[in-house]
């Protein structure tokens, strides 16, 4: 095992360490009311009743998105400069393919390109709380740098702001996506990490799923965190986050 791999590992358990001991809940949100308000996972599961130290997710798979959608994402190896080498591995019949993971290196960019979210990533660490910093601009997501990069084996998280000022801003369509639409996340080494959605959800912030978002894994998973649901005028906050579960299935040089 490489140096850059054992790191990954050990990140990995420090992460989970972190993560599951905090509840780290806090992502980036509006701080005005918004109209039209962001989409929900529209037709897809919505538990805002799971509770924090639930096991497993609520969140049934997420429903495709039909091939002639707008947003419909094409396989990656039709793509330009796709790497097929870098496809999961086909297992015998009987054996459960490897999982598919990269070595270390840092997120720069993501772009999920069905629902035109092209953002350079800032970096983001624990406050004194002990919750999750939001991003200093709206417009830019954010790594959570506890959290292992994309790529690498384990959970890593994403998040950004879902509106401001009353205007929508860079994970304002995150309820939007569907099974089947592509995360790519560029990284310093010039490898794309491109993730798959599995599924999605929308939660309350009073019952936030944290072991079902942060749990460790064996391979390379992301998660994306937003604000939703309903908003509570009052105080200027959602009430509610929206989460998606995607799982690397790819990658390729750019």
């Amino acid at each position: 095992m490489s140096r850059d791999r054992r790191r990954a590992r050990q990140l990995v358990t420090l992460a989970g360490a972190v993560l599951a001991g905090t509840g780290v809940v806090a992502v980036g949100c509006g701080i005005a009311s918004q109209e039209p308000a962001p989409p929900s996972p529209g037709g897809q599961a919505i538990d805002s009743g799971l509770a924090s130290d639930s096991d497993e997710p609520a969140a049934s798979p997420a429903s495709p998105r039909s091939s002639d959608e707008p947003g419909a994402d094409k396989p990656d190896a039709d793509k330009p400069g796709a790497d097929k080498s870098g496809d999961l591995a086909q297992a015998h019949p009987g054996e459960q393919p490897e999982p598919l993971t990269l070595d270390y290196s840092q997120p720069v960019r993501v772009e999920i390109p069905s629902i035109g979210v092209s953002s350079t990533l800032e970096e983001l660490e624990l406050n004194s709380a002990g919750a999750m910093e939001v991003p200093a601009d709206p417009d830019q997501a954010g790594w959570f740098t506890p959290a292992p990069p994309p790529g690498v084996p384990g959970v890593s998280v994403i998040s950004g702001h879902v509106t401001w000022n009353q205007e929508p801003v860079v994970f304002f369509r995150l309820g939007d996506l569907r099974a089947g639409d592509k995360i790519r996340v560029r990284r310093a080494d010039g490898v794309t990490a491109v993730f798959t959605v599995e599924r999605i959800g929308e939660f309350a912030k009073s019952t936030f799923p944290t072991k079902a978002v942060y749990t460790p894994t064996d391979g390379a998973e992301i998660r994306l965190i937003t604000c939703g649901g309903e908003y509570d005028e009052a105080n200027n906050r959602y009430l509610s986050n929206v989460i998606v579960w995607a799982t690397m299935t790819s990658y390729h040089r750019a």
